[in-house]
């Protein structure tokens, strides 16, 4: 390290760190403190980076994963630490605004979309980094509703206007969220006794969304654990911390072949939640509301999916099922990624077709889709190549006795042999671009389907 380096060491998390000046190094990391880092955390905002509604100035697991995150996108090494390159790149870094539009894919589609959902333009369960159908809805009702061009597509102005929208609202979030102590209620205080009994604080056995002596309790023994100020009260500094253990308490093992399981029957909170919204999108958790509780029936939407997945079917939600409900899983040390079809994403990519006009001959979004058109594009987003017929699709596919998700069905309508297909999304639905629909979902028990089923083949 040069020697106009400034590096303050520490045996305590909770230190203070002072940050340099604008020529001198810059060695920020996790457990960290300082009015420095709150300036970092707001710079990382201002890139679109930051997604936590306030920068606190505590640089916790959600820092790190903003850092990391801006340390991919501009090709450096992702170590989550703020070393003297990555706090240069990120004061010089500006946001690129080249125009987004449907087919397109990236990091700032991902923050495009982050931002209509914050605005509640979109609606989508998931983040995926594609423009599709739903994204450009998003974008159009986003336009109409801000006095602009109603195209659809994201060009300079539409994402300018957007960014400020998000920001006004964080910044409105920011100032109007209050403390949480003795007295209050609501959700805020729900979510609050969920994270604390997940840290194992809170042991009340229900969850009430009332702030009483309990809450208060729970959060000052986090408070002392934590070298925080123990006044029973949570305000933003401590709110923060107990998100950040709870980030931490949730995350993969970093040891490899240790087992980690994350939720079985009897638990509740948001993770269930959102286990629940991706089974329920997959078609497998059918119960017509979301109910944040792990019982029974929650249970056999896992066991079904596991199966279809080819997991050990045990109903309970460990770290693989949960890497390959939610998010994909890192290569294990020295193993390269597999190369097989993710139909997780697969899937994800389709829906985001849901409502695409039918256009015979048709092969992409922006024309729209025949039924075998919006096969091999959607395969080709995983690197799938097909061809371009039902009839030489079936010819190359691997006959399967049942289908599972991922897999594509097959029917003889209006000629003899294979003439309509779809890809299995699972609880007996698949999805298609049908000629009267466009891009949708249908039952494969549905009488007109049911009787010209030819069977289902695997890619």
């Amino acid at each position: 390290m040069k020697s106009s380096h400034i590096v303050l060491a520490t045996a305590f998390a909770s230190a203070l760190f002072l940050a340099p000046d604008d020529g001198e190094a810059a060695e920020w990391k996790e457990g960290m403190s300082s009015p420095k880092v709150k300036e970092l955390q707001q710079l990382l905002k201002e890139k679109g980076f930051f997604s936590y509604p306030q920068a606190t100035g505590y640089f916790g697991p959600i820092t790190e994963e903003a850092v990391r995150a801006f340390q991919q996108a501009v090709h450096l090494p992702t170590t989550g630490v703020v070393d003297d390159a990555t706090y240069a790149k990120l004061r010089a870094f500006v946001p690129t605004a080249r125009p987004l539009s449907v087919g397109m894919r990236g990091d700032d589609v991902k923050v495009l979309q982050q931002q209509l959902k914050q605005l509640g333009y979109f609606q989508y369960p998931q983040i995926t980094g594609y423009f599709g159908t739903v994204t450009e809805a998003a974008v159009k009702q986003f336009q109409q509703a801000n006095g602009l061009p109603a195209t659809g597509k994201a060009d300079a102005v539409t994402i300018e206007r957007l960014r400020q929208a998000a920001s006004q609202r964080t910044t409105a979030t920011s100032s109007s969220s209050a403390t949480l102590s003795i007295g209050s209620r609501g959700s805020k205080v729900s979510e609050l006794q969920n994270n604390l009994k997940r840290l194992g604080y809170f042991t009340y056995p229900k969850i009430t969304g009332y702030y009483g002596t309990v809450t208060a309790d729970a959060v000052r023994r986090f408070q002392k654990d934590n070298g925080l100020p123990a006044t029973g009260s949570a305000d933003s500094t401590t709110l923060t911390r107990i998100a950040d253990a709870v980030k931490k308490k949730i995350a993969p093992p970093a040891e490899e072949n240790r087992p980690s399981i994350y939720l079985t029957i009897g638990a509740r909170g948001e993770e269930v939640k959102r286990v629940q919204t991706n089974l329920k999108q997959l078609g497998y958790f059918t119960y017509s509301e979301i109910t944040g509780y792990y019982g029974t029936i929650t249970a056999d939407a896992v066991r079904r999916f596991q199966k279809d997945a080819k997991l050990q079917a045990t109903g309970i939600v460990d770290d693989a099922t949960y890497e390959r409900l939610i998010g994909q899983a890192p290569a294990p040390k020295g193993q390269a990624p597999a190369s097989k079809l993710d139909v997780i994403e697969l899937i994800a990519d389709a829906a985001e077709l849901l409502g695409t006009p039918y256009v015979w001959g048709g092969e992409t979004p922006e024309a729209g889709f025949d039924c075998s058109g919006f096969l091999t594009y959607v395969f080709k987003q995983q690197g799938v190549s097909l061809p371009r017929t039902v009839a030489d699709i079936w010819s190359a596919g691997k006959p399967v006795s049942s289908p599972a998700v991922g897999d594509i069905v097959f029917f003889e309508t209006y000629k003899k042999g294979p003439s309509h297909a779809g890809i299995y999304i699972g609880n007996g639905q698949f999805v298609h671009s049908g000629a009267s629909t466009g891009v949708t979902t249908s039952q494969l028990n549905n009488p007109y389907w049911k009787a010209r089923y030819l069977g289902a083949k695997r890619y």
